[in-house]
């Protein structure tokens, strides 16, 4: 009974030991140098290399090695087809997929910063375009009334003058009447008289007021009440 006991372990013994191998190899980093201090495990079997190098027995067959180093690890499947030493060398990079959330959140943001910019920029465009306006308007209006300061001394002395004075004006000089009979051809016959008086700014309101009364008078204008306005047709 004795013998027959020995002979089933020997036999036990030299199949494990024709059916087992070693596995061994070396953690590499992103920098191909030896990583330190990385938990290695191949099921059941743990091992904390603390030089970079790790060794397990194992049998033939296929093996799930993991390696892990704080939040970075790696998973390798190894197949151990021969008995003795085999190698596997393991790399432990840094997960990607954290890069390309990054990537995303930067490239997120910069097509963000991207179309505020471009907003940015088409508001200093819109900006540079109404200021511009205002120059040529500007110009334009000294170009015609003169200067800013001769202007407003004329404004202010036509607006003192008397309705009568305005006639006298009126009758005295055509040239008021030809003027606004040409600023009305060149809007086709058809103006709105709140954008007659802008076209005739150096001269007050009520002597426009007179100068169209003159017109209609004479059977040259008609004056259609639209709205709070009048629209002045020539006739």
């Amino acid at each position: 009974m004795k013998l027959k006991l020995s002979l089933l372990l020997a036999i036990l013994l030299l199949t494990s030991l024709a059916t087992a191998a070693t596995l061994q190899g070396s953690v590499y980093n992103s920098n191909l140098e030896l990583e330190t201090d990385v938990l290695v495990e191949i099921g059941t079997q743990k091992f904390l290399t603390k030089d970079g190098n790790y060794q397990f027995e194992l049998t033939l067959g296929t093996h799930e090695i993991v390696a892990t180093k704080g939040l970075v690890s790696t998973t390798e499947e190894v197949q151990i087809t021969n008995t003795g030493t085999n190698v596997f060398d393991l790399f432990l990079l840094d997960d990607f997929t954290n890069e390309d959330d990054l990537w995303k959140d930067t490239e997120e943001e910069f097509f963000i910063e991207d179309e505020e910019t471009s907003y940015a920029l088409w508001r200093y465009v819109l900006g540079g375009l109404v200021i511009l306006a205002l120059l040529i308007r500007f110009f334009w209006m000294r170009k015609k009334f003169g200067s800013v300061r001769k202007f407003r001394q004329h404004h202010k002395s036509e607006n003192r003058k008397t309705v009568e004075q305005h006639q006298k004006e009126i009758d005295k000089e055509p040239g008021y009447i030809d003027r606004a009979v040409e600023i009305i051809k060149k809007h086709d016959g058809r103006i709105h008289q709140k954008t007659l008086r802008k076209e005739m700014l150096d001269i007050s309101e009520s002597k426009v007021s007179l100068i169209l009364t003159e017109l209609e008078h004479k059977g040259k204008i008609e004056r259609i009440k639209k709205g709070r306005g009048n629209v002045i047709i020539l006739k």
